[in-house]
């Protein structure tokens, strides 16, 4: 039997930036990672994604935001990147660049999209997270118009990725939400421990370093911190909170909700990790193929003796098993109840049948989706992936939506599933 852990965990996403890479267990500068190698060469190839645009939109004055303060940017960035405002999720541990500003009376604001990320604290820079149609997720940090200087956009490569693609980011350009503990001044007691955040980690392990709001049966470690000077003498265990907003705790009138959702951040705990996956897939073909079309004469590269099938199809398996929340965990209890706000503009993008069902309807307990397969094969992300991969992930999907019931998903569940993708998916309806 697992043991609990009753030393205070926190979840905190790091959105941009820290020092080594991890790959296969060894640490390796950013020049040396296989995506910075042919065929990838990831920090020099240039991005056509949509804050590239926007940079070169700034660049001919074709987008114009007048002297602003940061907040009123901050909402004309996300309008730009279709990003909803309710996704909004609040962090005050200081674990991102910008630690200096970030405090529990100034957190760190989060927002998302299947495709982009964005992360603003009062008084700082924009920084964004996006998805480049070739080069996977692509960082930006953004200086806000001031006087007469219109805003700045620089790509972030090697500052970045010292954080964003190490191991707890399965070694690619990517997102990670992290457990530490917070002491009296945010600041992440290491010597307690970190752990990675998924979908599978029990609510009483997360979202310390986190505000939250909402209510859950289950207790978590939200909303609070604990005195360094008292760490060896107190037990700081999860508490059963509910706040419905969070101008109890904080000046709200600095942010553009005065929520930080916990159904929100249960949904991009899921999305980061299935994203990363997609990326690893991505770039791992890409290098195998490379390879392989380096020794090989002729012949079918796809073949399924050959080295890039055999990665397209372990890849397609790891991806399939996250999108049908494999290893996700019960909420607990009646599950957890988050803002209407944040419901209905999440639900609103998703891509629905003709009777109106979504992998984005909420079930909030016992599960967090009503239906059980991710959103994210709508994705960007998703349809960037080789053609090769994608068919796999088809392909392993119609196989087990096919079997009889599991432990897992009910033969209703399994039907529901293959009518919504053979619906909403171009290409998933056919076994080639």
């Amino acid at each position: 039997m697992r043991k609990k852990n009753t030393t205070m965990r926190v979840y905190l996403l790091i959105p941009l930036l820290i020092p080594l890479l991890i790959l296969g267990g060894t640490s390796v500068r950013a020049g040396q990672d296989f995506f910075e190698l042919p065929p990838i060469k990831y920090s020099q190839t240039a991005s056509q994604d949509a804050v590239a645009k926007m940079a070169a939109e700034i660049e001919l004055g074709d987008w114009v935001v007048g002297n602003v303060d940061g907040k009123a940017f901050l909402k004309a960035v996300l309008k730009k990147l279709n990003i909803p405002e309710e996704s909004q999720v609040l962090v005050f541990s200081k674990t991102s660049f910008q630690n200096y500003l970030i405090n529990q009376r100034n957190p760190r604001s989060i927002y998302f999209s299947m495709d982009a990320y964005v992360g603003w604290v009062p008084g700082g820079k924009v920084e964004v997270i996006i998805e480049d149609e070739k080069l996977g997720p692509v960082f930006y940090t953004i200086d806000p118009p001031f006087g007469d200087r219109p805003a700045k956009i620089v790509r972030a490569t090697d500052s970045c990725l010292q954080c964003h693609a190490t191991s707890r980011t399965s070694g690619v350009p990517g997102m990670f939400i992290r457990s530490v503990v917070p002491d009296q001044n945010s600041h992440p007691i290491l010597s307690a421990g970190t752990s990675l955040v998924t979908d599978s980690t029990p609510l009483r392990e997360r979202w310390g370093g986190w505000y939250v709001s909402g209510s859950s049966d289950d207790p978590h470690l939200g909303n609070r911190w604990i005195p360094e000077s008292v760490l060896d003498g107190v037990e700081f265990k999860p508490e059963v909170s509910g706040h419905k907003d969070l101008s109890a705790l904080i000046n709200t009138e600095k942010y553009l909700q005065p929520t930080s959702d916990i159904v929100a951040l249960m949904v991009l705990e899921h999305q980061c990790r299935t994203h990363n996956l997609i990326t690893k897939a991505k770039m791992g073909y890409q290098r195998a193929l490379y390879f392989q079309k380096s020794y090989s004469e002729g012949g079918d590269l796809d073949s399924h003796d050959g080295m890039s099938w055999k990665m397209a199809e372990g890849s397609a398996k790891q991806i399939v098993e996250a999108f049908l929340f494999a290893s996700e965990i019960d909420p607990g209890g009646d599950g957890v109840e988050g803002s209407d706000e944040f419901a209905e503009a999440f639900k609103e993008r998703g891509v629905k049948t003709e009777k109106g069902k979504s992998l984005r309807d909420l079930r909030l307990y016992g599960r967090i989706f009503k239906n059980r397969c991710s959103y994210m094969i709508h994705s960007l992300a998703f349809k960037g992936l080789p053609e090769l991969i994608k068919e796999r992930v088809y392909h392993h999907l119609r196989e087990e939506l096919g079997k009889e019931a599991d432990n897992h998903l009910s033969s209703r569940e399994k039907k529901t599933l293959l009518g919504i993708l053979e619906e909403t998916v171009p290409g998933f309806r056919s076994e080639p």
